[in-house]
């Protein structure tokens, strides 16, 4: 059984509680998961330094990757330390990369790299046949 908790929090500022539960709703989220996976998150790199912007774009696919999923063959970009969004084509990627003004950024064509082995998968190189 899962222990349920009621949570008051006070003397949070407005504009990040509305960006989060706009962020929530954008992903499918209920207020209530979002703060579970943010708060598991945030635990699980507590300890690990983030020094620049592509440590937090990765960190932040890393930590989207199972959802992204849901979006296969579409392009998923990451910057600023968020997802900027999920896009049909190349060319709204760019569109989006030249509007948001971004120096680092993660763009991933979803489902691309995924590997499917059906049947055994051979490890080497080539076989070679000698006489004996």
């Amino acid at each position: 059984m899962v222990n349920k908790l009621t949570l008051v929090i006070k003397n949070i500022d407005k504009k990040v509680v509305r960006e989060f539960k706009a962020e929530a709703i954008r992903r499918g989220l209920t207020l209530s998961k979002a703060f579970e996976e943010a708060a598991r998150i945030w635990l699980e790199f507590k300890d690990k330094a983030i020094v620049s912007e592509q440590d937090l774009n990765n960190l932040v696919y890393e930590s989207m990757e199972e959802e992204l999923r849901k979006n296969r063959g579409k392009y998923a970009v990451i910057a600023k330390g968020k997802l900027l969004g999920i896009f049909e084509t190349i060319e709204d990627v760019s569109l989006a990369l030249r509007s948001a003004n971004v120096r680092n950024a993660i763009v991933v064509k979803i489902g691309h790299d995924d590997v499917l082995v059906e049947g055994p998968e051979w490890l080497g190189g080539s076989i070679e046949l000698g006489s004996a």
